[in-house]
């Protein structure tokens, strides 16, 4: 759908569908793919940056060849980036098209056809699927890719973005567990921090402990975890400690893995954010990582 008003004007109330419980309440775009453009606790402020469309809580997948320029629209800046269809829509601002709903109490299901972001108005050859389930302070995600690409060349592996989740400037301390004492209480890895130069460019590490967060200056901030990831990458992009949903300072985190992405192939994942503090965070993915077992 390919209109070009202000990225703003899709950030309304009127283009979400909410679901809450007493703890938390997302938000998901229905101009945008069904991405994620709110999620705060009751009452609080929404932790989630949407600057412009390549940012939010969405689905994004990577393959070759690179560069890819079907259409011949590939501005030089995104030439690195080969074949991407992502869940909100391209950097021309023509958005994804949705292609069913269905909202319940503590549940969304969207699917959309996505757009491939460095080319104006190219659909994906896929379709995107997503389901946001509420369960105390925890949104736990399944996202699915559904590929019908022409071309069936098999490229080789590319690192994916599982998913990509960027919040707001005041959630800017980066905290993780990448030491060799995994799930044994020992000291966490403070990443980054107010007052360091750190954050950018992003770090690309091992998280142990199958987690990350970005926290707030009263220690309480959005976890991510993935039990599938054997990679992680956490950044910050300017001022830290302050901005809000349409400023451009913005935390960063992503569980990523190395995939094939076959032209056929139907690609599932899942993954959970997890709001509160530290400790909390910490304990809760540790108790995700025991289930997966």
């Amino acid at each position: 759908m390919a209109d070009k008003k202000n990225f703003a004007e899709y950030l309304t109330d009127d283009n979400l569908i909410f679901i809450e419980n007493e703890y938390i309440k997302i938000g998901a775009n229905l101009s945008l793919g069904g991405a994620l453009t709110h999620l705060s606790e009751i009452g609080g402020k929404n932790m989630i940056n949407s600057y412009d469309w390549g940012r939010q809580v969405q689905m994004s997948f990577y393959a070759n060849p690179t560069p890819f320029n079907p259409n011949g629209t590939l501005p030089d800046n995104w030439k690195w980036l080969g074949w991407n269809p992502i869940q909100c829509g391209d950097c021309y601002r023509n958005r994804s098209k949705i292609v069913d709903f269905k909202q319940s109490e503590d549940e969304l299901y969207i699917k959309c056809i996505p757009m491939h972001w460095p080319l104006n108005n190219y659909p994906g050859e896929c379709t995107f699927e997503v389901w946001y389930r509420l369960d105390g302070y925890c949104v736990n995600v399944t996202s699915r890719l559904n590929n019908a690409r022409p071309d069936t060349t098999q490229y080789e592996a590319r690192r994916q973005e599982m998913p990509a989740v960027y919040t707001n400037g005041e959630w800017y301390k980066g905290v993780s567990y990448v030491g060799d004492k995994p799930f044994t209480g020992d000291d966490v890895t403070v990443l980054f921090d107010k007052g360091d130069d750190k954050g950018w460019p992003t770090y690309l590490f091992y998280p142990t402990e199958n987690w990350s967060a970005l926290l707030n200056d009263e220690g309480k901030g959005l976890g991510v975890y993935s039990g599938i990831n054997n990679l992680e990458k956490i950044g910050f992009y300017k001022e830290k400690g302050v901005g809000g949903p349409r400023d451009t300072n913005t935390g960063y985190i992503s569980p990523m893995c190395y995939e094939i992405i076959d032209h056929n192939i139907v690609y599932t994942f899942d993954y959970s954010l997890i709001v509160g503090d530290l400790d909390f965070i910490r304990a809760t993915a540790i108790e995700m990582d025991k289930g997966k077992n």
